[in-house]
Formats: C-alpha cells, structure tokens, sequence
C-alpha cells in the first residue's frame, strides 16, 4: 500500500462521483471512441468489399459482436488497473462496501470468493468477465441492429447499390459513437473495484491491528 493511499470510506464523496464521471465516463467514452475509429477506418476505408449490416466479410453486425467481447474484456482488465493506479496517488480515496449494496454489485466485487480462495485467479477474473459482456450483448446489440434497420430504411450512409453502409466514414463513425456507447459502463468496473479495494484494504488493517495486538498480549 503506497504511502499517498487514503483510508477507505463509506459512500461515494463529491471527489468520486467527479472522478467516475470525468475520468471513467466521458474519458473511457472518448478513448474508446477514437481508437474505434481508427480501426473502422483501416477495416473500412480501402476495402473493395460492400459494408452490410449482416453479410461476411464486412459486416456491421458482426463487428459490434466482436467489439462488445473485446472492448468489455479489455475494460474489465485495463481499468482495474487505472482505478488501483489512481489509488496509489491519493488521487481518491477506496470506498467500503455499502450496507445496501445489490446481490450484483456483491457478486462483481466478489469478497465471498476471494476469501474462499485466498486471492483472485483467473476463474474469479472469467467468470465476471463473461457475465459482463453477456449483460452489455443482450443490452446493447439487439437495439443497435435495429439502429442500423433505421438508418438502412432511411438510406443513411448508402453510396452505392449493392452496399448498404458504403458512404465514407459512416462506417467508421458508427463504430466510434457505438464503441463510445459501451464506455458508459465503464464506471461500474471502476465503482465494483474502488470497494474492493476499501474492503481489501480494510481487512489488512484489521489482520494487522490483530497481529499486533496479540504480540502485545503475548
């Protein structure tokens, strides 16, 4: 535990709605964003191959699928990182576990396990991951397709007859503003970590006062 590292607290402070907002909403949507672009625009741009909603090899619902497992994935991963970074610096404090936290939020934060197993693995990781990315795919792939159905209806992004989505850069705003759409999840990772971290925190405090107690007694 690094020196700067604050006490946790109970209840989410000005400072960490703030930080959820700034940091783990508007800047994951941005991030996520332009880096989606990026590849859009390499998939996309110079391809000979008409971009459809449904039909191989450029297809739009095909590729909201693979970035829905790819993105949550890496989210999951890289922003527990950034949160326990952001801990290190004092940059906000860990939060304790809320007395009516939901069965989900619970679950996600997954203290039962971790005191089972003695520290999380990689089946505690899997097992959050994929429940994840199934919650964000039947959320938000279904009501995209039927986004991509309208826009097809009212010839939005149509440059030529055998192509549905074929008009330089529709495709690759589309990917932007849908992968800039899955970020507004990202604070739910970044909440589940800052209270398992408080709690984490907590329980060496507490095992440590303990120790030294005993050697006290003893």
């Amino acid at each position: 535990m690094s020196a700067k590292t604050k006490a946790p607290v109970l209840g989410l402070t000005t400072r960490h709605i703030v930080y959820l907002i700034f940091m783990h909403t508007i800047g994951a949507m941005i991030l996520d964003a332009g880096i989606n672009f990026g590849l859009a625009t390499a998939m996309y741009k110079n391809s000979k191959h008409p971009v459809y909603i449904w039909p191989l090899p450029n297809s739009l619902a095909g590729d909201i699928a693979v970035t829905i497992i790819i993105q949550q994935t890496l989210t999951w991963i890289l922003d527990r990182l950034a949160v326990r970074g952001d801990l290190k610096k004092g940059l906000v404090a860990p939060l304790r576990m809320p007395s009516d936290a939901s069965s989900l939020v619970r679950w996600f934060v997954g203290l039962e396990d971790i005191k089972a197993a003695g520290k999380p693995g990689f089946a505690f990781h899997i097992k959050r991951v994929v429940v994840y990315v199934v919650a964000t795919f039947l959320v938000y792939w279904p009501i995209t397709i039927g986004v991509l159905y309208g826009l097809k209806s009212g010839h939005v992004g149509a440059a030529v007859a055998d192509g549905e989505f074929n008009l330089w850069p529709f495709p690759q705003i589309f990917k932007g503003v849908f992968s800039a759409a899955l970020g507004l999840t990202t604070p739910f990772v970044s909440y589940v970590t800052l209270i398992y971290e408080g709690e984490t925190q907590a329980a060496s405090v507490s095992a440590t006062a303990g120790d030294e107690e005993s050697k006290v007694v003893n």
